[in-house]
């Protein structure tokens, strides 16, 4: 199977130069060769056959073909959300990684009472979320939506199937809908009244197992259940 890399604009059919960034990274990085055969897609769903002609010091040239009627890429079955208060750096990039293999489609930054505002390398996380898409054979790319406080999520349009990761008597189970929101809480775990001002707005209370899960454990264990196929 060819290997897919990502463009923001696939080139119309016929020869073409690559961006600097994506022409370095087939060159120096991966180290194609005249005659190799690639995929080229969008993260919105398109794909295009592509042939490696010349590969120089700073550019690649190849020559773009067909869309492809059937893509490479596959989309998960529903979309899924996951509002998380984000851990340090590197678990932070392993919960986008996994996350983006899973199926999550956007993750939402939470702010929460045991939880401070961080860092965000937004540029980083991109490159996170296509990397993983291009290994995955995902056709579409995650977003990562703006960061906001538990109130502001409340807020928001509601959506009708939305659950709150917590101990609870009920697990959570395949979702049932076309759309979902699951909330997963800090290290130190939602506080009581974070967890009324869920349950006032429609969160149900779900748990995800009889072990306590770090942050990023917890949201690959909540996706991989939503995204399960309903019995």
């Amino acid at each position: 199977m060819a290997r897919r890399f990502f463009t923001d604009l696939i080139p119309p059919r016929g020869p073409a130069t690559l961006s600097q960034k994506l022409g370095h990274h087939l060159g120096r990085i991966v180290r194609t060769s005249p005659g190799d055969a690639v995929v080229l897609f969008d993260g919105k769903g398109h794909e295009t056959a592509a042939t490696v002609l010349e590969v120089g010091s700073r550019e690649v040239r190849v020559e773009v073909g067909e869309a492809l009627v059937v893509p490479l890429g596959r989309s998960p079955r529903l979309q899924l959300d996951i509002a998380c208060a984000l851990p340090r750096s590197a678990r932070a990039d392993w919960l986008f990684e996994h996350g983006t293999e899973a199926g999550v489609s956007t993750f939402v930054p939470l702010l929460t009472e045991r939880t401070n505002r961080r860092h965000e390398d937004r540029a980083h996380w991109q490159r996170v979320l296509i990397e993983a898409c291009a290994q995955c054979d995902r056709a579409l790319l995650p977003t990562v939506a703006q960061t906001v406080t538990l109130a502001d999520l409340c807020a928001q349009p509601g959506v009708a199937e939305r659950y709150v990761a917590t101990p609870a008597e009920i697990e959570l189970g395949p979702a049932q809908t076309s759309r979902a929101l699951l909330v997963v809480g800090p290290e130190g775990g939602l506080t009581d009244r974070e967890l009324a001002l869920l349950v006032e707005h429609g969160f149900l209370p779900r748990s995800l197992g009889p072990l306590t899960l770090r942050t990023e454990t917890a949201v690959l264990a909540g996706a991989t259940r939503l995204l399960q196929a309903p019995h």
